[in-house]
């Protein structure tokens, strides 16, 4: 008996079709789709930052210039005003040792805090001279605010704040590497008068400066800084640097530094580490030649990929968080300076180690957040996914069929032509 050309074509066929499907699928599952009030072509001011409560995942807080500090419960899908009075904000961020404290930091207003996940806010500005705050990060205790007239440092939680200098500068981003002794405190600067660098560290409070040198470009300005929970490939946790010429990494607290490959040569104003695996980075570049979007590397940045479809042409993004949800959701904001529309993408990353809080984790109307971290509150274990990239696995299972559907098929295609040989023999 012969198979005919239609009998094997056919499951050539629906395999070829299961895998058209499964890749159709896939990347259905790997596009942005837009959220919450900032919709895409619709003329709007941009959101800067965009923070995650270490509470409860569906909360998420903003800061954007026209709306001020804007407050969502639902993920993203619908929000309200947070400050009243503030219309300008650069920054916000959750203190990861106390999930229901939050700051802000505005550009006219100085330092906000607020002890409730962002219900009410109160200002804190004694011993600031600029109101015009734009980073702000935290660890162990202490609070680094950076301005458009330097540094202050804040141990009590923002009562009360002291200059470390670098009035000259315009600080747009700061970051503290913690030791068993001090700390080892860096700013980065857009503006101002640099000297020789736009990278400055301190080793202590002691507001001592000195220019980053170890491989790092003097002349790139720095508008982002981002500092791993845990060591990826080192004994210290890894510092990333944003920058005007690309994306820099430094596993030695910043003594030198190396230019991640991979990624344009282009604006980087945001990096982030995933929380529960510092091996995962985020990076969002706001590139002027159509090199701006999303970029994700799961290997501490050895190889990089543009992250999702569906985001605009040349997209310019301004602001990037990651909910750990189940899967988890990396949220995104994109500005377009030349129409002056805004908008809001979120889309999931079932790659992405996910810890701690679930898509339940929602705050309650009626009880008030913990001030202690939930991590150790014997919550579900880190889930950790086995591939780097998730279509891979299913990738697999259909390009399996197919070639065990093909080499059967050869194999009896085989046999029949022995047979026929056999049968014209003498």
């Amino acid at each position: 008996m012969r198979f005919s050309r239609h009998t094997l074509l056919t499951p050539i066929t629906l395999a070829a079709g299961l895998l058209a499907t499964v890749v159709a699928a896939t990347a259905a599952d790997t596009s942005w789709t837009s959220t919450g009030a900032q919709q895409p072509g619709t003329a709007d001011r941009p959101v800067w930052s965009i923070a995650v409560s270490p509470a409860h995942a569906a909360v998420l807080l903003a800061a954007t210039q026209g709306r001020g500090v804007l407050r969502s419960t639902d993920s993203g899908a619908t929000w309200t005003s947070a400050i009243s009075g503030i219309d300008s904000a650069w920054v916000v961020r959750f203190d990861p040792l106390q999930p229901a404290t939050a700051y802000a930091g505005t550009q006219t207003a100085g330092f906000y805090k607020s002890v409730d996940e962002g219900k009410t806010w109160i200002a804190q500005n004694q011993g600031l001279t600029s109101m015009d705050v734009r980073s702000i990060a935290m660890a162990s205790g202490l609070v680094l605010a950076g301005t458009a007239q330097g540094v202050y440092s804040s141990i009590d939680g923002g009562a009360s704040w002291h200059s470390l200098g670098l009035e000259s500068l315009d600080i747009a981003a700061v970051a503290i590497l913690p030791s068993a002794t001090s700390s080892t405190v860096f700013a980065g600067a857009d503006n101002g008068t640099a000297g020789s660098g736009f990278l400055l560290k301190s080793e202590g409070l002691g507001g001592s400066w000195a220019v980053v040198k170890g491989n790092f470009p003097g002349d790139a300005v720095v508008a982002s800084l981002a500092v791993a929970s845990a060591p990826s490939g080192g004994t210290d946790p890894p510092l990333l640097a944003g920058t005007s010429q690309g994306l820099y990494r430094s596993d030695d607290r910043g003594a030198t530094w190396s230019p991640l490959a991979g990624l344009p040569t282009s604006d980087f104003n945001i990096a982030l580490f995933n929380p529960a695996n510092a091996d995962q980075i985020y990076a969002g570049s706001d590139g002027d030649q159509g090199n701006g979007g999303v970029f994700r590397s799961l290997d501490r940045g050895a190889s990089w990929s543009t992250f999702g479809a569906g985001l605009p042409i040349k997209p310019r993004i301004t602001a990037l968080a990651l909910q750990p949800l189940n899967p988890a959701q990396v949220v995104a904001a994109a500005w377009n300076p030349t129409t002056g529309s805004a908008g809001a993408y979120r889309i999931a990353d079932p790659a992405a180690t996910v810890a701690g809080v679930t898509a339940s984790a929602l705050p309650s109307a009626s009880s008030h957040p913990s001030a202690t971290p939930r991590a150790g509150a014997g919550g579900p274990a880190p889930v950790r996914r086995s591939s780097g990239t998730p279509a891979y696995a299913t990738y697999a299972v259909a390009v399996t069929a197919l070639l065990a559907l093909g080499a059967v098929i050869l194999a009896r295609r085989w046999r029949i032509r022995r047979q026929d040989q056999n049968s014209f023999r003498p």
